[in-house]
C-alpha cells in the first residue's frame, strides 16, 4: 500500500496519456487495421473451413472450428415411463414414521427453548 500511487498522481499520468494520443500511433494503426478486416469478414459471406477457398483474412484450423450437423433421431429407443410413479420414494404410506411433536417432553431433557 506504501508504493501505491496517491489518486492525484494517477489522475495526472492519465491526463498526460490522454494528451498525448496521437492519431497516427502503432496501437490506433492496429485498432483500424482490425476494424476493417472485421467490416470485410462480416459484409462477405464466410465460407466452410474446410473450404478450399475462404473468405476469412486469418487462417484457421479445420478441426477448431465446430461445424452443425444434422442428428440422427431415427434409431432412438421408446420412452418408457416409471413403472409406480405413486411410490416415487420407495416407501409406502404406512411404512413412514408418524411422530406426534406435541406429545414429546424437551423440558425433562434438558432442552430449554
Amino acid at each position: 500500500p506504501l508504493k501505491r500511487p496517491k489518486a492525484d498522481e494517477l489522475q495526472k499520468l492519465f491526463t498526460d496519456i490522454f494528451a498525448n494520443w496521437k492519431e497516427d500511433s502503432e496501437i490506433d494503426k492496429q485498432i483500424n487495421e482490425a476494424n476493417e478486416i472485421n467490416e470485410k469478414s462480416s459484409s462477405s459471406t464466410v465460407q466452410s473451413p474446410s473450404s478450399s477457398t475462404s473468405d476469412l483474412s486469418y487462417m484457421t484450423h479445420p478441426q477448431a472450428v465446430y461445424t452443425s450437423r444434422l442428428l440422427d433421431f431415427k434409431n432412438l429407443p421408446k420412452p418408457k415411463n416409471a413403472d409406480n410413479n405413486d411410490n416415487l420414494l420407495g416407501i409406502e404410506d404406512s411404512e413412514s414414521t408418524i411422530i406426534d411433536f406435541t406429545k414429546l417432553d424437551f423440558n425433562s431433557k434438558g432442552i430449554n427453548f
